[in-house]
């Protein structure tokens, strides 16, 4: 089984994905899925005429193995002109294991050489901070991230149905709407972040929600030296 596998992740502002994910292609990818939703950071003005402003985001997941990790990385950074400011960043992911695509497997580790690439630098530093709760919540996990130390959050719609959530309308489950909000900042600080996104939402509450932390192995598109925005 390849141990090799990445999951790369784009975040890139709305109409850009098209040309990502064709620069990502010519850099050896497959293929690629992509999520709307919306975003803030520190270069992008919350309000417009005192109305909230809504940023509109492109999320790309693309799984590829370890070899083509900096030429995809590179292409992607260059297509979505993710080195300038306010247009979003990418970052990976290492997968234990990945299904579905078993071609991955049988390609020739030699192609590496062919291609020229070098494998990205091993860079552990920051985490990925996944926050589920009910939707219209996402606005005061942002808000609390942001007042411990985070520059921005990416927020993604999303249903979910729990043991604290049997709600039925005419014999019919519904099942509630949640906001996914995705939050990437420097390990040093991700626990005091976690902390505030879990006091402002009262995540210990049945129901309210929950949060994890996932590990990120490499950063690309950062414009300056702490953390770009998603």
């Amino acid at each position: 089984m390849n141990l090799n596998h990445r999951l790369m992740i784009a975040i890139v502002k709305r109409g850009a994905s098209r040309d990502v994910i064709a620069a990502a292609k010519e850099a050896g990818a497959d293929g690629a899925t992509v999520l709307y939703a919306e975003g803030i950071g520190r270069n992008e003005k919350p309000t417009f005429l005192g109305l909230p402003a809504t940023h509109e985001k492109d999320v790309i997941f693309i799984a590829v193995d370890g070899e083509i990790e900096m030429a995809v990385a590179e292409a992607i950074s260059h297509a979505g002109k993710l080195g300038k400011s306010g247009y979003g960043l990418g970052f990976t992911i290492h997968l234990s294991q990945l299904l579905g695509v078993p071609h991955l497997d049988d390609r020739e580790d030699d192609r590496k050489k062919k291609r020229g690439v070098e494998l990205m630098p091993e860079q552990k530093d920051f985490q990925l901070i996944v926050t589920i709760v009910n939707s219209g919540d996402s606005g005061q996990v942002v808000k609390a991230a942001a007042q411990a130390g985070a520059e921005g959050g990416t927020i993604l719609e999303g249903r979910g149905t729990g043991v604290n959530e049997q709600k039925k309308f005419m014999n019919f489950t519904i099942d509630p709407e949640k906001d996914v909000v995705l939050t990437l900042v420097p390990a040093a600080f991700a626990e005091k972040v976690v902390a505030s996104i879990e006091q402002a939402v009262d995540l210990d509450a049945p129901g309210k929600g929950i949060a994890f932390l996932i590990d990120v192995e490499n950063v690309f598109g950062v414009n300056h030296s702490s953390l770009n925005h998603l």
